[in-house]
């Protein structure tokens, strides 16, 4: 692709820190030797007994090993004496988290067509969780592709990994081959016209030296409302070569591609031209604003390499190589309010084009260092990371007088009851005006040392860390009209973390607290200084308590926070402003917003016997806005769109033996208190939805004959067929059926 032909000037950089890291870790692993051992002095006079013949083998159904040699980060979780029983149980309920990230998702307001552009990140509102790749950064990588689980460090994790931030980091495993082979096929499909198709094999390809894994997936969905379409096909092969009982090599080529026409989300309305927003207008919740013929198309590729090594008895390297290109084009209208008054939306609507290609190169490496001092074991971690990010927008559209001569007045001043959704082909010459026009090469430095201590044999275990980064920005601006065409900067931040568990009682419950900071990449440029603003910074504490009850029957978190958002840019209130702003040297942005998220959690699971197990988690927080130099009457209100309190119980039985086992089924329910979506500000009305409550069930039945294992299972959503558009402007968010099928062998 053209844009990856720009690497040139940047791979060096990115390919001589891998190789100095790489060569580093050789000559590590080259110069680790073996101590001879002293000759034994043998007795002459003892007599020989001859053994019958012993066969001996090594398992490898133990939790974090991994015979291919690329299991370094999972053994780390189950490591005496930084890791202990009590966090064995700490195993994620994919069925209720997994629910209670949609509905937070849903209440973050993202429209299917900014999830597709991958323009809205949902996440815990407020916090620059960072984002890891099998343990190394993504900063500034907006995808992961051929994700097999998602994992959240953070509370008595910290401590055990060393690593630390406010909310947690994310950390995405891919998919990797295993020793054991295995062939999996799944087929699903849903009542709201969704279908999914995938097949997985992993298997030897040659004995004890080389493994190898290939995966496809398909997935389509239609409406719910009219003309949306949403279609996925990925691929993704990867191969781990072991070079010896010490080393081993991952590497993985995925893709993914995206293609559909989402919709843009139920249309909002006012009363008339200049009054203001009320809120989404259910009765248009299926109505397509963009028509048949706008649409988005993805397309992601990725090709990654990941070295593993244990240099000697007491170090270990990890080295990452991770290239990633992306094509995104965008055919859409632009948006109006709905009309009361006109039956007509507002403005004059127009088609326009947008791409976002984006390729990215990272490469890094970390080594840990084992070692025994001052009465405690110590692990000591040093990690380096270069990534060099090219990101170009471009927005075009119709000039005034080609949008006149070529745009219906119906296709202008649009009708619903009557839409005309022409739109002329793209073309560069016919889509002359333009919007964005804009390249980004951005380049993330960053160094982190941090260390871990483990005393007493691990009944206290500690970590202190620090991290170095700086962004250095290159952004050209290609419009005719810009007043800064060029614009290169750099800016720093150093960020940290210390946190500790202590087994309070041994083995019955673990005590932790963690403080840490942590840091949101800037890339926004003030138009009027031509500077790079400040890092959106977070810190702030974390404790609580972890054990079990009940024979071990019965575990349990409890976790307390509060954090501080800060640096937020804002608008400058005396930009402009023709006193203030006389001689025009005011910025146009300063980092001066703030807000303060204060809570906890709660997470019990209960395995009460063989057939029964239950799982309640529940979380508050309260997020308000201490500072907004812009909008000052923000200043003591609630994060909009966060709801203060949310939950789920799920409570699942099997039947252990008999006739029926095999059979299954479990219930969860949801809870999602209410949220203000919109504070009333001169051009919205206030809109508050209220808190509500969900119930699926699912059952399912395992069969097993000989090497193949079937299962079937059964699900429905919402099963009290709440009416979620009606509550929430929410459509095609009604009872849903589920079927689903998978065979392994």
């Amino acid at each position: 692709m053209p844009a990856l032909l720009r690497f040139h000037r940047q791979v060096r950089r990115p390919a001589r820190f891998l190789a100095a890291c790489l060569t580093l870790a050789g000559a590590l692993l080259g110069g680790a030797q073996t101590v001879p051992l002293p000759a034994a002095s043998v007795p002459t006079d003892v007599p020989i007994v001859v053994l019958d013949e012993v066969l001996v083998q090594g398992r490898d159904d133990d939790e974090g090993y991994d015979p291919t040699g690329m299991g370094a980060r999972e053994v780390e979780l189950y490591e005496p004496p930084f890791a202990n029983d009590l966090l064995l149980n700490d195993v994620p309920d994919d069925e209720l988290s997994g629910e209670l990230t949609l509905e937070l998702g849903h209440a973050a307001g993202a429209s299917p067509a900014e999830l597709a552009t991958g323009t809205d990140r949902v996440n815990l509102r407020g916090f620059p969780t960072p984002r890891l790749r099998n343990g190394f950064a993504q900063t500034g990588i907006p995808e992961v592709l051929d994700v097999e689980r998602a994992e959240m460090i953070q509370g008595p994790l910290t401590p055990v990994l060393g690593l630390g931030a406010p909310g947690g980091i994310q950390n995405f495993v891919t998919a990797r081959p295993r020793a054991r082979p295995l062939t999996r096929v799944q087929l699903s499909v849903t009542s709201e016209d969704l279908r999914r198709a995938r097949l997985e094999t992993t298997g030897v390809t040659r004995p004890k030296k080389a493994w190898h894994r290939v995966a496809l997936a398909w997935e389509r969905k239609d409406g719910p409302e009219t003309f949306a379409t949403r279609e996925t096909v990925s691929a993704s092969v990867a191969l781990t070569w072991k070079h010896s009982r010490a080393a081993s090599t991952l590497v993985q080529v995925a893709y993914s591609g995206f293609e559909g026409n989402p919709s843009p989300g139920v249309p909002e309305y006012r009363a008339s031209r200049n009054t203001p927003i009320l809120g989404p207008y259910r009765p248009l919740a299926d109505f397509h604003a963009y028509g048949p013929d706008s649409g988005v198309r993805r397309r992601t590729a990725s090709a990654s390499a990941q070295f593993e090594a244990q240099a000697s008895r007491h170090v270990s390297v990890r080295a990452s190589l991770v290239a990633l290109t992306r094509e995104l084009d965008e055919e859409r209208f632009t948006k109006g309010e709905y009309l009361l008054d006109t039956g007509k939306f507002g403005g004059t609507r127009e088609p326009q084009h947008i791409e976002q290609p984006l390729d990215a190169l990272a490469a890094q490496a970390e080594a840990t260092l084992r070692f025994a001092a001052l009465g405690a074991d110590h692990k000591l971690l040093l990690s380096l990371e270069n990534i060099f990010v090219d990101y170009r927008r471009e927005q075009r559209a119709l000039t005034t007088a080609d949008r006149t001569a070529l745009l219906p007045a119906d296709v202008r001043t649009f009708d619903p009851e009557a839409p005309n959704y022409f739109r002329p082909a793209y073309d560069p010459a016919l889509y002359r005006r333009v919007i964005t026009d804009r390249e980004e090469e951005t380049t993330y430095t960053g160094v982190a040392l941090s260390e871990r201590a483990a005393f007493a044999g691990g009944r206290l275990v500690a970590t202190a860390g620090s991290r170095y980064d700086v962004v250095g920005l290159d952004l050209a601006d290609h419009r005719a009209e810009a007043v800064r065409p060029r614009v290169s900067d750099s800016v720093e931040q150093v960020t940290w973390h210390a946190g500790a568990n202590y087994i309070a009682v041994p083995r019955y419950v673990l005590v932790f607290a963690n403080t840490s900071t942590a840091f949101e990449p800037s890339t926004r440029v003030d138009a009027r200084t031509g500077r790079i603003q400040g890092n959106e910074t977070t810190g702030g504490f974390e404790l609580g308590a972890k054990g079990v009850l009940a024979e071990r029957r019965v575990s349990y978190t409890a976790h307390l926070f509060s954090f501080v958002n800060e640096n937020i840019s804002r608008r400058n209130p005396l930009y402009n402003d023709p006193i203030a702003d006389a001689a025009l040297t005011q910025p146009e942005l300063v980092a001066a917003g703030e807000e303060r998220f204060t809570g906890g959690s709660v997470d019990v699971r209960a395995k009460l016997s063989v057939a029964w197990q239950f799982v309640f988690k529940t979380t508050y927080t309260r997020a308000i806005t201490t500072k907004s130099p812009d909008l000052p009457e923000e200043e003591g209100r609630e994060l909009t769109r966060l709801p203060r309190l949310t939950g789920g119980l799920t409570a699942r039985y099997q039947v252990p033996d008999g006739r029926w086992k095999g059979l299954n089924a479990s219930s969860t329910l949801t809870y999602v208190s209410g949220f203000v979506q919109t504070y009333e500000t001169s051009n919205r009305a206030y809109l508050e939805y209220p808190d509500y409550t969900l119930v699926s069930l699912n059952t399912g039945y395992v069969l097993k004959r000989g090497r193949y294992t079937h299962n079937v299972g059964v699900s429905v959503r919402n099963l009290f067929d709440r009416d979620l558009l009606a509550q929430l402007a929410r459509p095609g968010a009604g009872r849903e059926l589920g079927m689903n099928y998978t065979l392994t062998f």
